[in-house]
C-alpha cells in the first residue's frame, strides 16, 4: 500500500470568516464585498433550482438579481464546521419585499482555497416559508 497524504485544509479562523462574511455581505447587500468571497472561477450551485453560476462576473449578476428578487434580508448565520478544505454551515435569513415576508432557511457547503480562503465551488440547498419563522433552540451551533 502506499503512502497516504492528507490534503492541507482550511483554519477555523478561515472558516468563520467567510461564513461571517457571506452573512454579512449578504444582509448588507454589498455586491463587491460578497463577489470578493469567490475565486475567479468559482462554481456556484443553487438548489433545489439547479441554477449554476460560473465565474466572478456571473456572481455579480447572480448577487444582483437575488437582491431585487429577496428585498430586504436579515440574515443569521450558523457556526461553521470545517473539514479539510470545506466548511459547512445553516443559514436563516427573513426576506421582505413589496410587504411580503418570507423565511429562506438552509445550509451550505463551500470549498475555500487554503492560502487565501477564498470559495472555490459552493452549494446550497434551502427551502422557503410565508411569514417570519424564527430560529429554534440551538439552531445554528456546530
Amino acid at each position: 500500500m502506499g503512502e497516504r497524504r492528507s490534503l492541507p485544509g482550511i483554519s477555523q479562523d478561515q472558516a468563520a470568516r467567510f461564513v461571517a462574511g457571506y452573512g454579512r455581505t449578504w444582509e448588507s447587500w454589498d455586491y463587491d464585498g460578497f463577489v470578493d468571497l469567490f475565486t475567479d472561477e468559482v462554481v456556484y450551485v443553487e438548489h433545489p433550482t439547479d441554477e449554476t453560476v460560473v465565474g466572478r462576473e456571473q456572481m455579480r449578476a447572480y448577487i444582483r438579481a437575488e437582491h431585487e428578487y429577496q428585498g430586504v434580508a436579515t440574515v443569521q448565520m450558523g457556526a461553521p464546521i470545517v473539514s479539510g478544505c470545506q466548511v459547512i454551515a445553516e443559514f436563516w435569513a427573513t426576506m421582505t419585499q413589496a410587504a411580503h415576508e418570507r423565511s429562506l432557511i438552509g445550509c451550505f457547503i463551500a470549498r475555500l482555497d487554503p492560502v487565501d480562503g477564498r470559495c472555490e465551488h459552493f452549494r446550497q440547498y434551502w427551502f422557503v416559508t410565508d411569514g417570519h419563522a424564527t430560529p429554534f433552540p440551538a439552531w445554528g451551533s456546530a
